[in-house]
């Protein structure tokens, strides 16, 4: 059953045309990477599914019964967060208002993420590395049907990358559904059982893991391929 539905999807800013007529469907409990260029649009198409943004033409179905944007949880590389605050208070703040969440689940969550090490540090002075496992943790404490992720792992030591895949894998095992924008090909194997690339305003692959170790040995392999130019379009 497709929990997202995409249909014929324009998004433009001012003159410039970002997506083109993109068409697509995601199953729910897909774990699905959006790759390609810089400025392809891959941050734009998870906005709109976010609905933090709107298409100029097409449409975009979600089907979720309950309110949808608590249903999904996004994890940006960056947060708007209002000046003065520090962790512990968008922590208790989101204890406040979700039934679900309580500081017994943040502790749970601190054990993978490790918020407690700037739990008391203003926003604006965490590093990169911190905002990604803030923002990564903030994205599940609702327990969302849908989770997305912007470059979950940039930043972060080798250690805590493994722990928060780990964390992802178990917290996904068909159960959710995922969309990562991500650079890093081992990210995507980790958790994806499907890659879609976005290139020139369309989407110019989507296929599973599965065929992608075949045809091309490794999403690394295949991302080389692409960067390189030797890559046919026709077919894919």
């Amino acid at each position: 059953m497709s929990i997202v539905e995409i249909k014929n999807l324009t998004k433009k800013y001012k003159h410039k045309v970002v997506l083109e007529d993109i068409s697509l469907n995601i199953e729910e409990g897909d774990a699905v990477a959006i790759l390609g260029k810089n400025g392809a649009g891959k941050t734009t198409l998870v906005e709109m599914i976010a609905q933090m943004a709107k298409p100029t033409h097409g449409e975009i179905k979600i089907d979720i019964s309950k309110n949808i944007k608590q249903e999904i949880g996004i994890q940006f590389q960056e947060g708007n967060w209002p000046s003065g605050l520090c962790p512990r208070d968008i922590i208790e703040f989101y204890i406040s208002v979700f039934e679900n969440f309580s500081m017994e689940k943040f502790e749970k969550l601190n054990e993978v993420f490790e918020i407690k090490d700037f739990y008391k540090t203003p926003l604006s002075k965490l590093s990169g590395g911190q905002k990604q496992r803030f923002n990564a943790l903030l994205s599940i404490i609702n327990d969302p049907k849908i989770i997305i992720l912007d470059e979950l792992t940039t930043g972060l030591d080798m250690e805590l990358q493994f722990k928060i895949l780990n964390f992802f894998k178990e917290t996904l095992n068909n159960k959710k559904t995922l969309l990562i924008v991500s650079h890093h090909p081992e990210e995507v194997e980790a958790l994806c059982n499907r890659v879609i690339i976005v290139d020139n305003k369309k989407i110019l692959m989507d296929k599973t893991i599965d065929q992608i170790k075949k045809e091309y040995k490794s999403v690394r392999e295949l991302m080389e391929r692409f960067y390189k130019g030797d890559f046919d379009e026709k077919t894919n």
